[in-house]
């Protein structure tokens, strides 16, 4: 989609869900949508429309005055607006666009604002997530690049000095993503918010490597969404998730950036970084989108790394300057850098009592002469190597043995998906609501040992014992979004249009459909709530008991013929065995066998599902921690080598 028809998009999309008056936007208490604090993107949309069609738009300054006011009060997610603020100055200040007062008011705002933690202030916010990180190493560069000359008031440092210190820990922050790619691996919120921490950089920096550097990251991002995409969805696995995002995936953040890359996606609602892309006119490289075109494909592809493994790479976490590189991964605790992890929170808060608690963890455990993890923490992402199948009917997706047996936080180890909201996957839940994290469908309290061989997944669950309150895992399986459901042979199957899906389960403990959750239609859809409520059938399938073994298996008209005959080709009761070792047979390998501590063979042959290169799939090959990444599709090239800065499209 050109970048007017997709910034008028949102312009009608997101018209008629704004509020009538100021008093009722100004209540509005949301992170997203056209009233919240990032609903100056809508602004900044109509400002770019504007530019084009030379019509001066109505800005609405209450809401920029909301976005402006969380940077003055410095609260969390405030460093998801600097983007349009900077964008804003740059392109709009001086017209009639943005009006002198309001501009003066931003450059106030990014001169007095906290863009570190070790800056003077509370910390009321998060700055370490990866995404957070590159959000203000770019908004501390590029306000001391936009005012060099300004004192910048929080700490006394000039633009020029903001500028230098801001271009150190980006070029850390570029470097790690290139050679690592991301610990948030596939998210469908994050992945837009390290895109709105990098487009105004390959547009404005001074800094010739930090602008061309910042393009290849855009555009590894954009490639990540190319293969793993699926009908204008991203239904995989992730690094982190969320409730809203993954039961209805018209919510997803990069479904509408999708929709404006690859003209599949979500038409309705506001996403910072597809607005900014379209704003600096940013066009897909034409190897990227073929790959999305491309309607079947298995990708192998590896991410992240293990904190013990970092120094191996050249990452000393004895070495104070690459501490974020281990609380981008949320491995703070880790044994090889909590020392350095004490540093960052000198006084204490929430993350200081943790680490203490982790380091004493050790101390006394060393003393009593017994092991102790050294790698506890459970929002960790270390370490990912995914598999993806997709067709043009269906798509399934897998961390492949990820932390299996500790605590999760947002992990979501597999996916599986027919179209639209016909999702499908499993979790140990957390809880009985929708806001924790983990929580019931968001998230596993304690992470399976999920792996996957092409069409084919197993996900098996041993839930420590202190959990007594949720010693089961459950099936999410949406029997309202299916043309057609049949449970027979012990197994659930399900058909969407050309393509199916059968699960089977073994479990400790009883197996049934749990009555349908008023709550839960509540959190995803608001004033929408009772209509999909009402529509929905069964969708919660619970095995009981802390130890489980689900299977999945996906087909279509085109590789089995028939749903019938899909549904034939399986054999009754085809799952045997328990957590430890278990067979099934599966109409496209035959035999396969498993086990929680067991190796995956299929037909006699062992699978690998660990260290996989950075990219292994069709028209892509990349070693681990490459310099160079070639991506060819049928009619074009994209050759990128990031320390050499060389970004060739052909």
């Amino acid at each position: 989609m050109d970048r007017i028809s997709y910034l008028q998009l949102v312009s009608d999309s997101c018209r008629d869900k704004m509020s009538s008056t100021k008093e009722e936007a100004m209540a509005v208490k949301a992170y997203h949508g056209a009233d919240s604090f990032q609903g100056l993107y809508y602004e900044l949309a109509q400002m770019e429309l504007a530019k084009a069609t030379g019509i001066i738009p109505h800005v609405r300054d209450y809401i920029i005055d909301k976005a402006l006011d969380r940077m003055d009060t410095r609260l969390d997610c405030a460093d998801f607006v600097i983007p349009a603020i900077i964008r804003m100055l740059y392109e709009h200040r001086g017209t009639d666009r943005l009006p002198e007062e309001m501009a003066k008011r931003m450059e106030k705002s990014l001169i007095g604002f906290k863009y570190w933690l070790d800056e003077p202030g509370e910390v009321h916010a998060c700055y370490f997530t990866e995404n957070h990180q590159v959000l203000f190493y770019s908004a501390e560069y590029l306000a001391g690049q936009l005012f060099p000359d300004a004192v910048f008031t929080n700490n006394g440092m000039t633009g020029r000095e903001r500028k230098a210190h801001g271009a150190k820990a980006l070029r850390k922050w570029l470097s790690w993503r290139w050679r690592f790619g991301f610990s948030e691996w596939l998210t469908q919120g994050y992945y837009m918010d390290d895109i709105l921490g990098l487009v105004n950089l390959m547009v404005y920096a001074e800094d010739e490597d930090i602008r061309l550097q910042s393009r290849m990251i855009v555009d590894l991002l954009v490639f990540d969404l190319a293969a793993h995409g699926f009908r204008g969805h991203l239904p995989t696995t992730h690094g982190r998730v969320y409730t809203d995002f993954i039961i209805e995936p018209d919510h997803e953040d990069c479904s509408h950036l999708m929709r404006f890359l690859f003209d599949e996606g979500s038409n309705e609602g506001l996403c910072g970084a597809a607005v900014m892309l379209a704003s600096v006119g940013y066009e897909c490289p034409g190897a990227v989108a073929e790959v999305y075109n491309k309607r079947e494909m298995t990708i192998h592809q590896r991410m992240s790394v293990d904190a013990a493994d970092a120094a191996a790479f050249g990452i000393d976490p004895k070495d104070f300057e690459n501490i974020m590189f281990f609380w981008g991964m949320q491995t703070y605790s880790d044994r090889v850098c909590i020392d350095n992890s004490l540093k960052v929170f000198p006084i204490w808060n929430w993350m200081t009592n943790r680490v203490r608690a982790y380091k004493e963890r050790y101390e006394l455990c060393d003393e009593a002469g017994v092991p102790a993890p050294d790698a506890p923490d459970f929002t960790a992402m270390t370490q990912v190597d995914i598999c993806t199948r997709k067709t043009k009917d269906y798509i399934i997706s897998c961390a492949q043995d990820f932390r299996k047996g500790r605590m999760g936080y947002q992990q979501h180890p597999w996916t599986a998906s027919l179209g639209g909201r016909a999702v499908i996957f499993t979790t140990n839940p957390a809880s009985l609501e929708y806001q924790n994290r983990p929580n019931r469908w968001a998230g596993n309290l304690c992470l399976p040992r999920a792996v996957q061989h092409e069409n084919v997944l197993f996900c098996i669950y041993r839930i420590m014992p202190d959990f007594v309150d949720y010693l089961n895992s459950h099936l999410y399986f949406p029997k309202h979004e299916m043309d057609e459901v049949v449970e027979e042979k012990g197994y659930i199957f399900g058909r969407k249009g050309k393509g199916y899906i059968a699960v089977s389960v073994i479990s400790a403990g009883d197996q049934y459909w749990e009555e349908k959750d008023k709550a839960l239609f509540a959190h995803v859809y608001g004033e929408k709530a009772e209509e999909m409520y009402q529509k929905a059938e069964d969708y919660e399938y619970v095995a009981q008991g802390h130890a489980a073994v689900w299977a999945v298996e996906m087909g279509s008209e085109g590789e089995n013929g028939s749903f019938r005959a899909f549904i034939d080709g399986f054999k009754e009761k085809g799952l045997a065995g328990d957590t430890h070792a278990f067979t099934y047979f599966s109409p496209t390998f035959g035999e396969m066998r498993c086990g929680w501590g067991k190796e995956l063979v299929v037909e006699g042959k062992t699978i690998n599902i660990h260290q996989y290169p950075r990219y292994d799939m069709p028209g892509c090959e990349m070693a681990f921690d490459a310099d160079e990444i070639n991506i060819c599709g049928d009619k074009h090239t994209l050759s990128m080598q990031f320390d050499k800065l060389i970004h060739t499209e052909g």
